[in-house]
């Protein structure tokens, strides 16, 4: 979502079948990383807060499904990565409007989550 840091139904689903998978194997987290990323638009300053808001309100979700809060770590990455430039969203003729363009930058706008566990016998 543009200029969010709400989780989504989408969002949430996916994490609670993440979550699900893991108890499904036996896998007990012991480590987590959960970054958020922002599109370019706006400032830098302001894109990383709101990067940073994106990964705890992931962050708040997991451990509210049973994943201790002492193994997840989150971090925002604001605008780095970006998977999707204005140049490219230019290029494709999806920039010529803001709402056109902030459609296009969508994909910049996620969480991701890294974790490792053990695998209980």
């Amino acid at each position: 979502m543009f200029d969010k840091a709400t989780l989504t139904d989408v969002g949430k689903s996916r994490i609670d079948k993440l979550v699900q998978d893991l108890r499904a194997q036996g896998v007990t987290v012991t480590s987590m990383a959960i970054a958020g990323y922002t599109d370019p638009l706006g400032s830098s300053k302001y894109n990383e807060r709101l990067s940073l808001d994106r990964a705890n309100a992931v962050r708040e979700y997991m451990v509210g499904q049973g994943i201790p809060a002492g193994v997840i770590r989150a971090e925002g990455r604001g605008e780095s990565d970006l998977k999707v430039t204005e140049a490219d969203c230019k290029a494709k003729g999806q920039a010529k409007s803001r709402n056109a363009l902030i459609a296009c930058l969508e994909p910049n706008r996620r969480v991701e989550i890294q974790a490792t566990g053990e695998k209980s016998e």
